[in-house]
């Protein structure tokens, strides 16, 4: 597909392409990037693109086709792969300058949001030889560019504008003082909200436990797949290395013992999504983890610290630990699985479904304080395997986690906590969830 290229509106400096390409390989081989390949793909167009100026490539409809794949005339409504993802890009970005406060590196780089444009902002790094008191700074601002005052006093000005300097260079004193005695008292910078969230989790220095739950699949046993595969052998098309789908109708000449269960090895992918977000995040803020299956769990080992559980009618230690919560999931696996509001009762969400489909799905995001031990639960589960992947999205943006802080109250950080989410669902996408409900005791 041809691409018209433009001039940038706002020309770099020379010689700054390697510093930022050298940037950009950074991010992508950071702990918020490696997890994701689109989101590597779609952070590397829109950075080439911007570099170059070209416009045109950066529309959403274009990056659909050039990035995901999409078929030219792909309808953009139905199919927010491009948003959905540019969304992704921003919240790792947000992670990946979060983690990397004290080195940002020499250029900070955005994607605005409703803009595919990134934008590129030069940080300046901290003189070797400490920054100036404030009020010489000032002083130096007022003065030196219109009266070039001279030490040896050849072009002083009258006593009047003495005066002015030195009551400026007084009050430049004071001000110093003044912030030096607040931050003092503060002691640490102020932590964002997300850091308000996970550090009862992550303050406790043994590793969290991050626990999934593992799907029920069966598959067919050696003897039947040989069995089968005698009398269907593959086409020359097929490829050999991967495994094709038994049709339906011929799984009606299988009986139950053709088949064999297969526990604790297959993950959904909304549950592979949550604990890679969990386990970037965790990483991100150099803190230990234990990745278990719900089996491979004990009542006594969720004792022992904070733990992390994913998924709920796949992982039965959410549903136990939070069956006494106001929140709770109903009738899982069947038609009538829904969430219910125990104190509430008039309230319930339930999924809905197009041609057998999830078209939107709820989750519950649970952070449950222990007070004797310090440490907390956090459970992160959807009805479906999409609000689990909402969920894990939602616990680990920024953004997300501030746009909540504002519905609860000042001394939220020291309760417990339940959020309910809801997730629209395009084409086997997650888009990202609103808040619907929440509690704090």
């Amino acid at each position: 597909m041809s691409t018209q290229h433009h001039t940038p509106r706002v020309a770099l400096p020379a010689g700054t392409r390697p510093e930022i390409h050298g940037q950009v390989d950074q991010i992508l081989q950071s702990p918020p990037f490696r997890t994701s390949r689109q989101c590597q793909d779609l952070f590397r167009y829109v950075v080439e693109h911007s570099l170059n100026g070209s416009d045109d490539s950066l529309r959403e409809r274009v990056i659909g086709v050039e990035v995901f794949g999409r078929a030219p005339d792909y309808d953009t409504a139905e199919d927010p792969v491009v948003r959905l993802r540019a969304a992704d890009v921003r919240k790792r970005l947000a992670q990946y300058y979060q983690a990397r406060h004290n080195e940002p590196g020499h250029w900070k780089i955005e994607i605005p949001t409703g803009s595919y444009k990134v934008q590129f902002h030069p940080v300046e790094a901290p003189s070797s030889e400490g920054s100036a008191p404030a009020s010489e700074v000032l002083l130096q601002r007022v003065l030196l560019p219109e009266s070039r005052v001279d030490v040896a006093g050849s072009n002083a000005r009258p006593d009047k504008q003495k005066r002015l300097a030195l009551l400026i260079l007084l009050a430049g004193v004071v001000a110093t003082l003044f912030a030096t005695l607040v931050l003092t008292r503060k002691g640490s910078p102020v932590e964002s909200a997300l850091d308000q969230f996970w550090k009862p989790t992550l303050q406790n220095k043994g590793p969290v436990l991050l626990c999934t739950g593992s799907n029920r699949v069966y598959r067919l046993a050696e003897q039947a797949r040989y069995r089968y595969r005698k009398s269907h052998p593959r086409s020359e098309d097929d490829t050999p290395n991967f495994e094709s789908l038994v049709p339906r109708e011929d799984l009606k000449k299988f009986t139950g013992d053709d088949f064999v269960p297969v526990k604790n090895t297959y993950l959904t992918i909304g549950d592979a999504s949550a604990t890679a977000e969990i386990s970037s995040l965790f990483t991100s803020h150099q803190h230990a983890y234990d990745l278990r299956f719900g089996s491979d769990l004990s009542f006594g080992d969720l004792r022992q610290g904070s733990a992390v559980l994913i998924g709920a009618f796949n992982n039965n230690w959410t549903l136990q630990m939070t069956d006494n919560l106001r929140f709770v999931f109903e009738d899982g696996d069947t038609p009538q699985m829904h969430l219910k509001d125990r104190t509430d009762t008039s309230r319930t969400w339930w999924p809905k479904f197009y041609e057998g489909k999830f078209s939107d799905d709820y989750a519950i995001v649970s952070r449950i304080l222990d007070a004797k031990t310090g440490s907390a639960l956090v459970t992160i589960a959807g009805l479906g395997h999409f609000g689990t992947h909402a969920a894990g999205d939602f616990v680990t943006n920024p953004q997300m986690i501030t746009d909540l802080v504002r519905q609860l109250p000042k001394d939220w950080s020291r309760k417990n906590l339940q959020i309910v989410l809801h997730t629209d669902v395009v084409n086997d996408i997650a888009a990202p969830p609103t808040i619907v409900a929440s509690y704090s005791w």
